[in-house]
């Protein structure tokens, strides 16, 4: 097994201008595991050491940002290379918490590449936008042709279970997937405070939801129609406003809510039931989410 590790910090960090952090993470196959050959990280972004609860040897990594938001001006990249032959399975301990931002915007970018032959699924928590806040956010999926991933990305306006609303801000949002460096999927969502513009509250918008959960899943061999009306189905047991396409080969499946918590569970059922499908093997999940 060959660990490098290089940890790089800014040579002069300016609070006038945000705080920039930086991950970059390779997992390749080394006999029967899948390991971290490369973690180079710029200011406070680590992984914890993988755990391997397959007897595939899946990685499971864990994405540390003890800080745990960002505020005005802050910008965080995630950057994640999957191997030929490797399989990763990532998620966060935590939301992310995008905080008050008057002044400048706030960013986090998470880049994902998944070489040929090999899986990742990216499984993050929420990220939390607080009222105030201008937060914008990426997530770049770049295929091989055979390669195989679920990602999601869910998000919240506001902070209702303490009583804060999102009056006031604006979060953007972009995802993009490419096959084989051929752009499949492209989405950006720009979401005004509730002050600022009727989106939110809209029939048109968001119709009073503040959370939206969207998950993708690739397989080579596609999805038909009959895998779309099953996820529909599971999906229908969740009083919550959900869509379910398959669109050149992409599952795209929407969840919104009032709350981030209530989408999760649909999510995560969403992705045991498809696992099978895509990586022709049982979930096993994160040892986070029983804590």
């Amino acid at each position: 097994m060959i660990v490098s590790t290089v940890d790089i910090q800014p040579d002069s960090p300016s609070l006038e201008f945000g705080w920039r952090a930086r991950l970059d993470l390779t997992i390749a196959r080394r006999g029967e595991r899948s390991v971290a050959v490369r973690r180079r990280h710029v200011g406070p972004v680590y992984i914890q050491r993988p755990l391997y609860p397959e007897r595939d040897g899946t990685a499971h990594v864990m994405l540390l940002h003890p800080p745990g938001g960002v505020v005005q001006g802050d910008e965080i990249v995630f950057s994640v290379v999957v191997e030929p032959g490797a399989q990763a399975l990532i998620t966060t301990p935590s939301a992310a918490k995008l905080y008050r931002s008057p002044d400048r915007a706030s960013r986090q970018s998470v880049q994902l590449c998944v070489g040929r032959g090999s899986s990742l699924e990216w499984l993050p928590q929420e990220a939390i936008v607080f009222d105030g806040a201008r937060a914008q956010t990426s997530l770049d999926l770049d295929l091989a042709a055979d390669a195989r991933a679920i990602a999601w990305d869910v998000w919240m306006l506001g902070r209702p279970a303490s009583g804060e609303s999102f009056q006031h801000g604006r979060y953007d949002g972009r995802l993009n997937v490419r096959l084989d460096g051929r752009l499949l999927w492209h989405e950006r969502t720009g979401v005004p405070g509730a002050g600022d513009a009727p989106m939110l509250d809209a029939t048109w918008g968001m119709g009073g939801a503040r959370a939206m959960g969207t998950l993708v899943a690739y397989r080579p061999e596609g999805f038909d129609e009959a895998t779309v009306t099953d996820a529909r189905s599971l999906l229908a047991a969740y009083d919550l406003a959900v869509g379910v396409s398959a669109v050149d080969g992409l599952l795209v499946v929407r969840v919104t809510a009032h709350e981030a918590h209530e989408i999760q569970p649909p999510l995560r059922n969403l992705w045991v039931w498809l696992r099978p499908l895509v990586y022709d093997k049982s979930a096993v999940a994160p040892r986070i989410w029983a804590t």
